[in-house]
Order: C-alpha cells, then sequence, then structure tokens
C-alpha cells in the first residue's frame, strides 16, 4: 500500500492526504455522453462494493489465521474469541452489502437503459475479489478462473486461493484438534468427509458448557453464510426490477444464472448439523 503524502506545507498529514481524497473522487468515469444523471450512482456503488470486498477478505484472513493458531494450541482461548471476533465484523459488512442495494434501487429502470449498452461486455459476474471470497470460504469451481484470463495478476491470485486450503478447510482443521471429529478411512468419500464435519459440528454444539467460543464461531461463520445469500437474493431482486429477463451485460442470462447461485453455500455442514440436532 502506498505510504500516505505528507503536505507540502507543513509535516502534519491532512485528513485529505490521508484518504487520498482528491484521487479516490476522480475515480469515477462515466461511458454516457452525454453524462448520464444515475451513471455516477452506479459507478460509486460497485466501486463501494469492491472496497468493502477488499476489507472482507482482509479479515477473513486474519481469522484462517487465528483458526490455525487455535489448532496449534487447543487449549488457548485467545485465538478463538479473536477469530469470532472478526467474524463479527465481517457479518456487520456483509449486512452493508445487503442494504446497499436499496440505494441502486432509487434509479428508475429506464435511467439504468439510458446508459446499459455503454458498459458491454463489462459485467459484476467479473468481479476477481467476490470471486476471491468465494474461493477463501471454501467454494471454489475451477471453471471460472477462464472469466478473469483478461486479468493476469488476479488471475494468479485466484489460482493461489483455489489451491491453498480454504477458510472451511481450516476451521475443520482446527476442529479436529479438539478431538470432535469423527475417525475417517484414507479413502473416504467426500460425503462422508461431509458427514463427518457435520457431526462434529453437532459433537460441538451437544456440549454447549465446554464449548461456548466454538459455537460463537460457528454461530458468526453461519450468519456470514445467511448474509451472503441474503445479498445473492437482493442482487437477484435488484436485477429484476431493473432489467427483467434481459441477458447481463456480460453475455450472462442475468437473473436466471443468479438464482442459481442461492443454493451456494460457504459452510453447508454447519446448516446440515442443525438437522442432526435431536429435541429435548
Amino acid at each position: 500500500m502506498p505510504e500516505p503524502m505528507q503536505s507540502s506545507n507543513s509535516n502534519q498529514l491532512t485528513y485529505g492526504e490521508y484518504l487520498r481524497v482528491a484521487e479516490l473522487t476522480n475515480l469515477q468515469h462515466l461511458q454516457s455522453s452525454p453524462p448520464h444523471h444515475d451513471e455516477l450512482l452506479f459507478i460509486i456503488i460497485h466501486q463501494t462494493y469492491e472496497l468493502w470486498f477488499k476489507q472482507l477478505l482482509h479479515e477473513l484472513d486474519a481469522v484462517i489465521v487465528n483458526l490455525r493458531a487455535a489448532a496449534s494450541n487447543p487449549d488457548s482461548r485467545d485465538e478463538i474469541y479473536e477469530a469470532a471476533r472478526l467474524l463479527r465484523r465481517c457479518t456487520e459488512i456483509a449486512r452493508v452489502l445487503v442494504e446497499q442495494f436499496t440505494i441502486l434501487e432509487t434509479m428508475l429502470p429506464t435511467h439504468f437503459l439510458a446508459f446499459r449498452g455503454r458498459l458491454r461486455p463489462a459485467s459484476g459476474f467479473q468481479s476477481e475479489q467476490f470471486r476471491e471470497i468465494e474461493f477463501l470460504c471454501g467454494l471454489k469451481d475451477e471453471k471460472m478462473l477462464r472469466y478473469h484470463e483478461p486479468a493476469p495478476e488476479m488471475h494468479a491470485k485466484l489460482e493461489k486461493r483455489l489451491r491453498e486450503p480454504s477458510l472451511r478447510d481450516v476451521f475443520f482443521e482446527a476442529l479436529a484438534s479438539l478431538g470432535v471429529m469423527p475417525g475417517l478411512k484414507a479413502d473416504a468419500t467426500e460425503q462422508e468427509r461431509f458427514e463427518a464435519r457435520a457431526r462434529a459440528i453437532l459433537a460441538i454444539y451437544n456440549d454447549e458448557r465446554g464449548h461456548r467460543d466454538w459455537i460463537d464461531v460457528c454461530e458468526r461463520l453461519t450468519e456470514f453464510d445467511e448474509l451472503i445469500v441474503s445479498w445473492r437474493l437482493r442482487h437477484i431482486q435488484m436485477v429484476e426490477r431493473t432489467i427483467g429477463a434481459r441477458m447481463g451485460t456480460g453475455g450472462s442470462s442475468g437473473a436466471s444464472y443468479l438464482k442459481v447461485t442461492l443454493d451456494k453455500k460457504f459452510f453447508p455442514e454447519l446448516w446440515e448439523a442443525r438437522s442432526l440436532l435431536t429435541e429435548a
């Protein structure tokens, strides 16, 4: 990250210099000609999303660091507390992401269509940072890499995320250090691994007194997952409200494609464990 610039008149850092306000507010370049009033809103909304995505990646990476530390020292509670604290921040950011659609929905469909044609073939589908969040959390699909080939640096970063352990993997490695993970054969199937992970979550919830800190992490991960699904749903509703059943600017099927993503969860074992809980 570049070092903040110092004032030419003194050695005291100013608000504008620290935040690079002049540069930041000059990053909105409209494609419409003559400039359409609502295109500025459209750009700022999406740039804001990308800034929040950057913060989420920063926090989720820190969660992974803390979970790895917890796995190597199961008796320590500090790392679990910190993981839960950072995940709480992630859920609040995700909540903002969902609510931000409300602002975008103040734009009339006719106003968006007035400049939409200028955006092709750019598409939100190409957001490298959101794809990175998906890969980091465990929702990995190698086929998606081809959509990011035009950006070699980001393509390499996504490929790295694809190969390295995800937050989901690290979380269950940490749980294994507690001794709650059922034993598995070396040739266990993906379904058997999934069921073993769900049973490990079940064991945690069934021992609330002994695992309150871990349950807090589980609840924060579940809430984050829930909010991301809410974000996907609001995205679908916003697209349908704005362009109906039209294809996306990047060539996707628009809202029809987005509906397929609603079944995608980052931490499905956390949801499966709830089905395994028995009534008292």
